[in-house]
């Protein structure tokens, strides 16, 4: 696989910032061990703070807009684990689209050989869905899957995949890397909540991480070591070692292997309760991957920061975003226009796979009001409605078709066909090129085949815009097609107000982390005002008497 220009970037900076911290956690070590030496007591200072400042006065770091117009590095965010150590954290702040799952495996290598030295240990991969939950774990545990591979050469070809519920044992951790995929909400729970949570029972699974049950004095060592460690009462089992012991949990697991945490949608974990459970189990380092973080919030450490304009230089996304509104047609106009420019593309990729032999099936994204079976009424936009609509009216072949909802999940055997090759919608065997959904593929889902996106819904068309723009903005092969049709999108709407709508698909690219490419929507169809007048713009006393350049 070959990197991009800008992804290239992104991990020597990372590198960068690597030997900065590894240098600077070196002085203070050497610092520690002069005072003990001399008899004083000391503890290892702030080293991670110590990195960054060195890092934005050396111009190194990203500069964030604030809300009077300036620039300026923002000041790092301390993190401290459950015993009061700093904690290494940084955020990569990737739009959507632009690899982030492919950067967070080769950071892996990178973090743990640069600056832990070593190609094992256990990585907590913590994603914040049941979708990108299901699709992480598809690539990572696939071992021809390009994500997997980079693991398996950051380990040297000794990778465990692992869930909450597996067992593993000690010489795992030492000999392998463990990558455990993990919900945020598994473990970011209240403390009365936590005996009901499996990372925080007593399981029993983990043996090889504690003293045997009955060897007080290894028991008692362990909890003068580690007192950060959860403990279970044994006072009425009559063992004598001050009536307490470590509990064999999972999160203890954690405290005492201090992971590498990696966690997808960063922008999601900045509750209180979210990153208390992250540092409390006391990390060697965060990596943050995200394409929304907050910096000004004060709540992100942003290392890298790429723009919508890198991943368009790069040809990984498809622009202009064209919106075309059906005035106050209804929901039946506005699918036969999407199918008529569906029908358009697909002849298109045709001549490309004539003339380039380059597979493309454009694919069209239907959100409707309800998918639910007992949900269907003729006066809601249901799901098995609009199926039947392209079938009868529109003269869709049923095998075209597929549903995608939390009760009715059609594309799982796409996922599953052996005679796909594996490659579910992206092989050219199969036949989909509709897809009817209304909050399933919000998030956690990426078909670069996906072009046309129809938004039925028109009590939600403006959550469904902002929330999946996102799906349509993938450039097959990340490789542009030299076809204008087919390097560029589409969103069909009816009876909308088009400048509303402009502006919510504008805001979906804020939200995917490509503001800087907001220009890059165009509206059509009707409901446009066509034409243009003329405006004038009176100038400030400031610029009066200025030449200006436009």
């Amino acid at each position: 696989m070959k990197l991009k220009d800008y992804q290239i970037d992104v991990l020597d900076r990372l590198s960068g910032y690597l030997s900065a911290l590894a240098a600077k956690r070196k002085e203070a070590e050497e610092y520690v061990e002069f005072q003990r030496g001399k008899g004083r007591d000391a503890k290892l200072g702030d080293y991670c703070r110590e990195t960054w400042q060195d890092l934005a006065a050396a111009g190194a770091l990203p500069k964030v807009r604030l809300p009077d117009g300036t620039e300026a590095v923002m000041p790092y965010v301390g993190r401290e684990d459950g015993r009061k150590r700093a904690i290494p954290n940084v955020c990569l702040k990737i739009p959507t689209g632009g690899g982030k799952t492919l950067l967070g495996t080769i950071a892996v290598d990178r973090i743990n050989t640069e600056a832990f030295k070593t190609q094992t240990g256990l990585v907590l991969w913590v994603v914040p869905s049941d979708a990108i939950y299901s699709q992480t774990w598809r690539t990572l545990a696939n071992r021809e899957h390009p994500y997997r591979q980079m693991l398996e050469r950051a380990s040297g070809g000794r990778v465990k995949m692992l869930e909450k519920n597996d067992a593993f044992t000690k010489q795992d951790v030492d000999n392998y890397l463990c990558v455990m995929l993990i919900m945020l909400q598994a473990g970011s729970v209240k403390t009365e909540s936590k005996a009901a949570r499996i990372m925080f029972r007593n399981t029993g699974r983990y043996p090889s991480f504690f003293p045997d049950v009955d060897d007080a004095t290894g028991n008692a060592a362990l909890l003068r070591e580690h007192p950060d460690l959860e403990v279970n009462d044994l006072t009425e089992e009559g063992f004598a070692i001050g009536g307490v012991m470590a509990k064999q949990s999972l999160a203890n697991v954690l405290r005492l292997t201090r992971p590498l945490v990696v966690i997808d949608e960063g922008h999601k974990a900045y509750s209180a309760t979210a990153l208390n459970f992250i540092a409390s189990h006391n990390p060697r380092f965060i990596l943050e991957l995200s394409a929304t973080p907050n910096p000004r919030e004060h709540i992100s450490n942003v290392l890298v920061n790429v723009t919508g304009t890198a991943l368009k230089d790069e040809e990984m996304i498809k622009l202009p975003i064209n919106l075309i509104n059906e005035g106050r047609a209804d929901w039946k106009h506005a699918l036969a226009a999407a199918k008529e420019k569906l029908d358009e593309l697909n002849k298109a990729a045709r001549k490309v796979q004539n003339n380039q032999d380059r597979y493309i099936r454009p694919i069209m994204l239907i959100r409707v009001e309800r998918t639910g079976a007992d949900q269907r009424d003729k006066h809601e936009i249901h799901a098995d409605v609009v199926r039947e609509h392209l079938i009868e009216k529109l003269g869709v072949d049923k095998d075209e078709i597929r549903i995608k909802s939390s009760s009715n999940d059609e594309l799982a055997e796409v996922d599953k066909n052996p005679a796909y090759e594996g490659k579910g919608l992206l092989s050219d065997k199969c036949p989909v090129r509709y897809i009817v959904t209304k909050d399933a593929l919000r998030e956690g889902w990426d078909c670069p085949f996906a072009y046309v996106l129809v938004v039925l819904s028109k009590t939600t068309a403006d959550t469904a815009l902002t929330q999946m723009v996102g799906r349509v903005l993938r450039q097959p092969g990340a490789k542009l097609t030299g076809v204008a049709a087919l390097d560029e999108c589409y969103v069909f709407t009816h009876d909308q107000n088009v400048q509303e709508a402009v502006a919510n698909v504008r805001r979906a690219l804020e939200d995917e982390g490509m503001g800087d490419l907001a220009a890059g929507v165009r509206a059509a169809g009707k409901g446009v005002v066509a034409g243009s007048k003329r405006v004038t713009l009176k100038r400030r006393d400031a610029f009066k008497g200025v030449k200006v350049f436009l």
